[in-house]
């Protein structure tokens, strides 16, 4: 179906739908790491695996694009259903590797067992590997992790006959550190995170998602893009939701390039904020900085730092117009306070700042 803008645009498909289109695919740097890292713990046969990412930093994509490198000898199941039991999950694994058909009454719970088992040592003996991936498995009772962990038993000497991959939430690692799931988490041999687009990533994704339409790249100004990740957060589901409604709007305006406003207005509208997402930092692997010693590039917090009082008039509303009291702050101070910011809010920090030092009539 063709969307209204795609005219107006020049676009042979609309670029920004939020269904994971392998056309459409984009690895940043998580993404292909992660990619890398479940192809490997697959191939190589070793056992349990965990992904986990935020909502829609695209592990669905990343599963479906891990299911076409997959070669043809590895026979997957792939299960997102909601599972309420261990005989439900044992049915459903069934039915994806094909040995039931759908909608069969309801077998015992050790006949299921018996058909995995036959199934699996079938194909390894013929040279073949198996891999169950269970999609959103934060929401799984600790009745059926535990039947997933006994899936594990299935092996020879030699290898694991099942590998078995969990896809979730965050809060998948929460359930998985429960001490009554103990012996779960220690078999699990490979885990990886996916984390939000930098900034930098953001204008790849949007700018490659256009080509891949055949549209312009120049459809969002910079700015534009740097506005767009600010209320997205580096979800790319928030890019796509942010970029399609933006584009409806420029073609109800009549409108040939996006600016930061229409994003604004967009995101006003879907009750996005700037900071409803904590942005993740470039530089997460280190601890805070309270904690660390001083880098080279860092100044040293001064012993004492005197507080600038600002007076607030009640009518200003565009800006942070304020009279302050005359008192001057060391310049390593706000030094510190910009290698702070970074390290705070990662690639974002430096377009905040500057918006503010803006507003307030000032230089950077």
């Amino acid at each position: 179906m063709e969307h209204l803008y795609q005219r107006h645009f020049g676009l042979a498909r609309a670029p920004f739908n939020v269904t994971p289109d392998p056309t459409f695919l984009y690895l940043p740097c998580s993404h292909r790491e992660g990619l890398a890292q479940l192809q490997y713990g697959i191939e190589t046969r070793r056992g349990f695996i965990v992904l986990t990412g935020e909502v829609g930093t695209g592990k669905t994509t990343l599963i479906q694009a891990l299911l076409r490198e997959l070669p043809q000898s590895t026979h997957t199941a792939l299960i997102f259903n909601a599972i309420a039991n261990p005989l439900e999950l044992m049915r459903y694994v069934c039915e994806e590797f094909k040995l039931i058909e759908p909608l069969q009454p309801l077998r015992d719970y050790h006949d299921y067992i018996w058909l995995l088992n036959d199934f699996l040592l079938r194909r390894y003996k013929q040279g073949d590997n198996a891999a169950l991936i269970i999609d959103e498995a934060q929401n799984l009772s600790s009745d059926v992790l535990e039947s997933v962990r006994l899936l594990s038993n299935f092996e020879t000497t030699e290898d694991k006959l099942l590998q078995i991959l969990l896809v979730g939430q965050p809060e998948l690692n929460d359930r998985l550190n429960a001490p009554q799931l103990r012996q779960l988490k220690q078999r699990i041999t490979l885990r990886h995170h996916l984390c939000p687009l930098t900034v930098n990533e953001c204008q790849e994704y949007i700018r490659s998602r256009l080509k891949h339409a055949r549209g312009s790249p120049a459809v969002f100004t910079s700015r534009a893009i740097e506005a767009i990740y600010q209320y997205s957060g580096g979800l790319p589901r928030l890019v796509n939701v942010i970029c399609d409604n933006s584009m409806i709007n420029a073609y109800a305006l009549d409108l040939g390039q996006i600016e930061p406003a229409l994003i604004q207005e967009v995101a006003e509208d879907l009750h996005l904020s700037c900071f409803s997402i904590r942005p993740v930092s470039s530089r997460r692997d280190l601890p805070p900085a309270a904690e660390r010693p001083l880098q080279h590039a860092e100044v040293a917090r001064p012993q004492a730092v005197q507080i600038v009082k600002v007076n607030r008039s009640n009518g200003v509303t565009n800006g942070l117009k304020s009279v302050s009291t005359n008192r001057t702050i060391p310049e390593g101070f706000f030094i510190w306070l910009r290698e702070a910011l970074v390290d705070a809010m990662g690639p974002m920090a430096h377009i905040v700042l500057s918006e503010h030092v803006k507003l307030l009539g000032e230089s950077l």
